[in-house]
């Protein structure tokens, strides 16, 4: 499976120790592959104190599950999501990213993408609907 997770979620993760945000980021592994957009990142670096940056870093650091991809995202699929009504600067790149990306899931607590956004390219999910998923399906 192929998720790629919105920044809100990391920060919250390493904010709350005990979320299922955080419990979440324990799941990244051979069958479930995670690929973020630089531009997630850098919303994570903006947002995390110093010191749960270099965790950050480390779920991505030689792991062959966790990938940054540094391309810029078509503007024709951008496009498509500033017209779905998702906001220019930052909400219609995550979603036109998370489709050129064929992602099976969004994990994202944004009320903008789980409860707006409406496409068959992939299934926007809360941490917590994502985990309870990946328990049914018993995925380590």
């Amino acid at each position: 499976m192929l998720i790629c997770i919105d920044s809100c979620v990391f920060i919250r993760g390493f904010s709350h120790k005990q979320s299922d945000a955080q419990q979440l980021l324990e799941w990244i592994g051979p069958k479930t592959h995670l690929m973020i957009h630089r531009l997630i990142a850098l919303e994570v670096m903006r947002n995390l104190p110093r010191e749960d940056l270099k965790f950050f870093f480390g779920l991505f650091h030689q792991n062959p599950f966790a990938h940054i991809v540094d391309r810029p995202i078509p503007q024709g699929i951008v496009d498509q999501y500033i017209a779905l009504g998702l906001a220019e600067k930052g909400d219609a790149y995550i979603g036109a990213f998370a489709e050129w990306m064929r992602v099976d899931y969004l994990i994202s607590d944004n009320r903008h993408f789980l409860r707006e956004l409406h496409t068959d390219a992939y299934r926007v999910l809360a941490p917590g609907d994502l985990l309870a998923l990946l328990r049914a399906e018993g995925k380590p």
